[in-house]
C-alpha cells in the first residue's frame, strides 16, 4: 500500500491509526489479567503507619521526591541543579 492513498483518504487512515492504537492496547493490557503477581499481595507487606504517611506526604510536598530518587536526568539538568 502506498503512503500517498493513505494520507490521502482520512477515512482510510483514521482506521488504520484505529487499528494500530487497538493493537498496541491489547498488547499492554491483556498480559494483565493472566499475571498473579500483578492482582496477589506480596507476603509480609505492612500498610504504612500515620506517621509514616504523613512523612511521605511531607517528603512528596517539599519535593524531594525530584533529587532523591533513582530516577536518572539528563547531564544538563545537573549542572542547572
Amino acid at each position: 500500500m502506498n503512503h500517498e492513498v493513505i494520507e490521502k483518504n482520512v477515512g482510510l487512515m483514521a482506521v488504520l491509526i484505529l487499528i494500530v492504537v487497538s493493537m498496541g492496547a491489547l498488547v499492554e493490557i491483556i498480559p494483565l489479567y493472566f499475571i498473579k503477581n500483578v492482582t496477589e499481595p506480596v507476603d509480609g507487606l505492612k500498610p504504612y503507619t500515620a506517621l509514616q504517611l504523613s512523612g511521605r506526604d511531607i517528603y512528596i510536598r517539599e519535593g524531594c521526591n525530584n533529587c532523591h530518587s533513582q530516577m536518572i536526568r539528563p547531564f544538563r539538568a545537573e549542572t542547572e541543579r
